[in-house]
């Protein structure tokens, strides 16, 4: 619960176990997109938050990848870039009101995996990751109303990759992480949605 700090319990299980699996959240559901189950999946997987319960399958992906970022409008779910042997750059877009499959509608700035994502009420972000043997800082940002590739608006404090993704009405989040310099951060980076910018540390 957000209303008091205890812990977590478990209230229902997925249609297949999975690790690297990029999450998406409509006002009802929740959904866990992608994955490794021994061989990377295009599953999407859909779970009510009215009533605990099981996921069901309610679609597939363009492509199987796992280590993406994900991202939710009002009105669809995302998934950006990943990884599926080689790192993609691929944004796939899927409907919460119907269950089927996602499209895909747009590019990332560049190839990355290991990345994370936010949401503002009209863009989508792509934080951080990795491409290959290059380690990234970028933020990449895509709109919303159109299918439309996503520019490079800003960079993170640092170059990082594993890293998770957080979002305010008005800021994008990233916390943890790993560098080539250091194996495991701690930082909290914060960035506006308001205007494209570079993000901070703020803790």
């Amino acid at each position: 619960p957000f209303s008091t700090d205890t812990n977590a319990s478990d209230v229902g299980e997925m249609t297949i176990g999975r690790v690297y699996a990029i999450g998406q959240s409509s006002s009802i559901s929740g959904y866990s997109s992608g994955g490794n189950d021994g061989n990377y999946s295009n599953v999407i997987d859909k779970f009510p938050f009215a009533a605990d319960g099981l996921a069901t399958d309610v679609g597939n992906l363009t492509i199987v990848k796992g280590h993406g970022g994900g991202q939710s409008s009002s009105e669809n779910g995302y998934t950006t870039g990943g990884d599926t042997g080689p790192v993609v750059d691929i944004i796939d877009k899927f409907s919460f009101a119907v269950d089927g499959n996602a499209t895909d509608v747009g590019e990332l700035s560049c190839c990355r995996q290991w990345t994370t994502g936010q949401s503002s009420s009209i863009s989508g972000y792509t934080s951080g990751g990795f491409c290959v043997s290059v380690d990234l800082n970028i933020i990449d940002k895509f709109p919303f109303a159109t299918d439309s590739p996503a520019s490079d608006v800003g960079d993170l404090s640092g170059i990082r990759g594993q890293l998770a993704g957080q979002s305010s009405a008005e800021n994008g989040y990233v916390s943890g992480g790993c560098s080539p310099t250091v194996a495991c951060l701690n930082t909290i980076d914060k960035f506006p949605f308001s205007s494209d910018t570079n993000a901070a540390n703020i803790g």
